[in-house]
């Protein structure tokens, strides 16, 4: 509990909003998608596996879902992989040792991962910076709540902490 707070405090100041973004991708999700004001939040009724999201957990997570128009949340790389076609495909999981880097390698720009619970203790913490660090053509987001990777070979790799 305590590292967490220290952690959304050193967050708060390390963090920017939409004025410290240099990339039009990531602009554009934050100030049409993680800004936009109005959103329908129905992720605890058609996602039991949610549940136990906060209220700010929820509307951040409705938020990414309206954006890219995502009609189904894979909760596993099997699942996501059936389905292949060009719409954007959002991977939900919460951040533990059985994140295998080389699985989220194979994934490709169509895929975007929301990982949860990325400040949850100190080796999650230092997990999800292995992460921005070992892997590849990615831009990351840190929005505290969520870490999100999105697998952009045609973007220079590039990391973000943003204010939600």
């Amino acid at each position: 509990m305590f590292f967490r707070k220290i952690s959304y405090f050193k967050f708060l100041l390390e963090s920017t909003n939409q004025h410290g973004v240099h990339s039009p991708f990531v602009f554009d999700f934050v100030t049409k998608g993680l800004y936009h004001k109005k959103i329908i939040n129905n992720i605890p009724e058609k996602y039991p596996a949610l549940k136990s999201l906060t209220k700010k957990e929820e509307r951040i997570l409705s938020k990414i879902i309206h954006y890219f128009n995502i009609s189904t949340i894979h909760f596993d790389l099997v699942s996501l992989n059936k389905n292949l076609n060009n719409k954007y495909k959002l991977l939900y999981i919460k951040l533990s040792k059985e994140l295998i880097l080389d699985e989220l390698k194979k994934l490709n720009s169509k895929h975007f991962v929301v990982v949860h619970g990325i400040y949850k203790d100190k080796k999650t913490k230092l997990k999800w910076l292995e992460i921005i660090k070992k892997t590849e053509d990615i831009v990351t987001i840190d929005l505290f709540y969520f870490g999100i990777i999105f697998f952009r070979k045609e973007q220079a790799k590039e990391h973000f902490n943003i204010r939600v």
